[in-house]
């Protein structure tokens, strides 16, 4: 096991033991393996940034992002015929306790997230007055066209590929299809098979017209889990095309929110006519 090659970042000190004992573990765990943040966060399903403000206590993960993160350094750690220093359902259990010190009123100062060697020593803070807080940054909203009367065929950009553990991540389901979804799949499933390409593409055209756009994240990834790579690449491009600014915009918010930033990059790519 090697021991931790970098600084910790600092949290404020307004952050209950709870929330300090939850960091700590999250970083026990990840002292078990010598695999870097940037490959367990990769591995994970996550940004490399993500990870890194798991790590100092900035945000807390989701239970799922808790499970890709545990289930890959396990993994590591098991085929080094080693031990994680937590079980799963202890993070989870720590995770939980530490989210209800995130609605406390804060203070000022701050305090280091103690390691296994010294115990941690605060002094009392004279009281002061609370900071303004820090203004907020806005990004540029940037404008998308879309197609008019002339349609062309939209470059796709090249698809880099993320391992993601087998089960978890956006590639694949997490919870059962709703019958007409199961439906859609076989039907699509019987037409590939059979070399049916335009029934095949006529259903992915009335899907991507119809699709709420919250809901394309699911369907995206019921796709590629019955094997249709190539429709789920074809419900892309046809809804960048057929479907106005404010759909095309909500169905990249709602890709970001699901983490599946390439199928984003491939609308807002497809929508582009400015090359």
């Amino acid at each position: 096991m090697t021991g931790r090659t970098q600084r910790w970042r600092e949290i404020p000190s307004e952050r209950s033991p709870d929330l300090r004992k939850f960091v700590t573990a999250m970083r026990d765990l990840k002292d078990c393996t010598p695999l870097t943040q940037e490959s367990v966060a990769d591995a994970s399903g996550l940004a490399a940034s993500t990870y890194s403000s798991y790590l100092n206590g900035a945000r807390l993960p989701k239970d799922k992002d808790i499970r890709a993160i545990y289930s890959v350094i396990s993994e590591d750690v098991r085929l080094r015929n080693r031990s994680p220093t937590s079980s799963l359902d202890e993070l989870i259990a720590l995770r939980g306790r530490a989210s209800l010190c995130m609605s406390c009123p804060q203070r000022s100062g701050s305090t280091t997230v103690p390691g296994p060697e010294s115990p941690s020593v605060e002094a009392p803070a004279p009281e002061r007055s609370r900071p303004a807080p820090p203004p907020v940054r806005r990004l540029a909203r940037k404008r998308v066209h879309i197609h008019g009367s002339r349609r062309r065929a939209a470059a796709m950009p090249p698809r880099t590929e993320v391992p993601v553990p087998s089960a978890e991540g956006d590639r694949h389901l997490t919870a059962a299809a709703s019958p007409a979804l199961a439906a859609e799949l076989a039907l699509l499933s019987r037409h590939h098979t059979a070399g049916r390409v335009r029934d095949t593409y006529m259903l992915v055209w009335d899907r991507a017209r119809k699709i709420i756009p919250a809901d394309l994240p699911e369907v995206l990834t019921a796709y590629r889990a019955s094997g249709l790579e190539e429709a789920a690449d074809a419900l892309l491009r046809t809804v960048a095309v057929e479907r106005d600014v404010k759909a095309v915009l909500n169905i990249v918010a709602a890709l970001h929110d699901g983490h599946q930033y390439a199928d984003a990059q491939t609308i807002l790519a497809a929508a582009r006519t400015d090359r």
